[in-house]
């Protein structure tokens, strides 16, 4: 299959990748690279506005049989006070539900790519002006938006931090300097608590004389974050802090993980990285 060149990748989750395409209509792709299926998507008509800008995210869900779910987020950009809006849709109904929207009382960029906490996709928002970072969260089953704000402490530059998913499934944050980081988890009662400091002192010494790591993805099937090194891309798993290099790329790029599943019951999955350029 040949995706066009207009088309602009936003997510990858469950085997399916998810493209914007500005025009000639706003249109969404969804995209199963295994299959060699891909289906298209019109934007809502009452967000279909030259003036918006857009990002979403997919899945499939638990109930499988080859249903899928896309999340679409919209926002202004030519405005002090941002209104962000959100809808879902579902392959099975074939329609997008009621759009949802809120307002903040700042200007934001656009958001980094989501994280699905339980059954929540999570975006994390820079605002300005003071470019502060808070989350943007939309409960699939309420199909409701709201926006949490970052541990006082966290104050980091782009892509220094990143939504993870706490040991429990609940919402964490991963929070890197140079090779050190910390990991905050959100406990009931809206409580950010500290929930461990990681030191990644063997890709140190792998990224001999490199001293600005990047966080430029984030493998959920893996729980394991994607670092943008001058020696290249490593994947660093969360948990054992093992870690393997899957690019030398030099380059800043946003990375996409993909994983598909061999058939036949083998669970091993096969990863591939597909990647995004920033502009």
């Amino acid at each position: 299959m040949t995706l066009n060149k207009g088309n602009r990748i936003v997510d990858c989750r469950h085997g399916l990748v998810l493209f914007i395409r500005r025009r000639p209509r706003r249109r969404l792709l969804v995209w199963d690279p295994v299959a060699r299926d891909q289906r298209r998507l019109i934007v809502p008509r009452e967000l279909d506005n030259d003036l918006l800008m857009f990002n979403g995210a997919v899945l499939r869900p638990a109930s499988g049989h080859g249903h899928y779910q896309v999340a679409l987020i919209a926002h202004d950009r030519l405005s002090n006070h941002t209104r962000i809006f959100a809808c879902l849709y579902s392959s099975e109904t074939g329609i997008w539900s009621k759009i949802n929207s809120l307002q903040l009382q700042s200007f934001m960029a656009t958001p980094e790519p989501s994280t699905l906490i339980g059954n929540s996709f999570c975006w994390l928002l820079k605002v300005h002006p003071d470019l502060q970072h808070v989350i943007l969260e939309f409960d699939l089953d309420r199909q409701s938006l709201t926006v949490i704000d970052l541990p006082p402490q966290v104050k980091a530059r782009p892509f220094k931090l990143r939504i993870v998913p706490t040991e429990d499934g609940g919402l964490g944050i991963i929070h890197l300097s140079t090779f050190h980081s910390q990991i905050w988890k959100r406990e009931p009662g809206s409580v950010w608590v500290h929930d461990r400091a990681i030191e990644f002192e063997e890709l140190r010494s792998a990224c001999k004389g490199d001293r600005y790591p990047l966080i430029v993805g984030f493998s959920e099937d893996s729980n394991a974050i994607l670092l943008q090194t001058n020696s290249g891309v490593f994947m660093v798993y969360l948990r054992s802090m093992e870690f393997k290099k899957i690019s030398n790329m030099g380059n800043f790029h946003l990375h996409y993980p993909f994983a598909c599943f061999y058939p036949g019951g083998n669970s091993q999955p096969l990863y591939n990285s597909i990647r995004s350029i920033i502009r």
